[in-house]
């Protein structure tokens, strides 16, 4: 009898003792520090890296096309919202002219022009942002390099 009775409570406090040995998830994970490179990988002897201006070219392409992708979504976005304003000046006209009194057509032209003013408000916006895109002055491009001998290492 006794047998059974401590079955019945070992039983009942397993799933106790599995839930006691979670971890306790509330706390953030331990700090690692990142694995980063303890030196630079090194050239081989005799190339001169002082006037090299490869990736100061490939900088300057990725910023200027960079620079193009972002003028062209801005140029998509107003090409979008002119034609939503089209949509919406044709919905309006259909409203008033289905309008009872001149005095809710009136409203209906009245709520429309605001519309038309904010959005040409935000389409001046965006065009100023397009020609600033396109007139960042940028610093000339570096000299063109000139090719030096390599450098003999020492023996």
């Amino acid at each position: 009898m006794t047998r059974t009775r401590f079955i019945a409570l070992a039983l009942a406090l397993q799933p106790a003792l599995a839930f006691a040995q979670l971890p306790n998830t509330l706390q953030p994970p331990p700090r690692v520090a990142p694995i980063s490179p303890s030196t630079q990988p090194t050239l081989p002897r005799g190339v001169d890296t002082s006037r090299d201006n490869s990736l100061q070219t490939l900088n300057r392409q990725l910023d200027a096309s960079s620079r193009r992708v972002s003028a062209d979504t801005l140029r998509e976005q107003v090409d979008r919202q002119d034609r939503l304003m089209e949509a919406d000046r044709a919905r309006t006209d259909a409203r008033r002219a289905a309008a009872t009194t001149p005095a809710e057509a009136e409203r209906i032209r009245q709520d429309f022009e605001a519309r038309r003013a904010s959005h040409e408000a935000w389409r001046a916006g965006k065009e100023a942002q397009v020609h600033r895109l396109e007139t960042i002055d940028l610093p000339p491009p570096p000299p063109v390099n000139e090719v030096k001998p390599a450098i003999e290492p020492r023996r």
